[in-house]
């Protein structure tokens, strides 16, 4: 009773138009990019890295977390005298 006209295809094709994204653990993406586990948490608390909350961990977008890394900028030299102008330590002047 196996009618071609009525046949169904059981395993639709997934479409990729996009890719999977590779996701890992905070401690597997700071020890895939040499970086502290601290500083790769921070990130991803803040918002400022695409992670997810699986449960108890966080699973980092290890794609977008490289992007975030190579399009941050450095401070320039200038940036950081002004920056440190008004939260350096300066000594007290004492009045005798």
């Amino acid at each position: 009773m196996s009618n071609p006209a009525f046949a169904v295809d059981c395993k639709p094709e997934i479409k990729r138009s996009r890719s999977i994204p590779r996701m890992e653990t905070i401690k597997n993406t700071a020890k895939l990019f040499g970086l502290p586990e601290h500083l790769v948490r921070q990130k991803v608390l803040s918002g400022e890295v695409v992670a997810i909350s699986a449960g108890r961990r966080y699973l980092v977008n290890v794609d977008k977390f490289a992007e975030y890394l190579n399009s941050n900028t450095i401070s320039t030299s200038a940036d950081q005298e002004e920056s440190t102008e008004y939260t350096a330590i300066r000594p007290i002047p004492v009045k005798l």
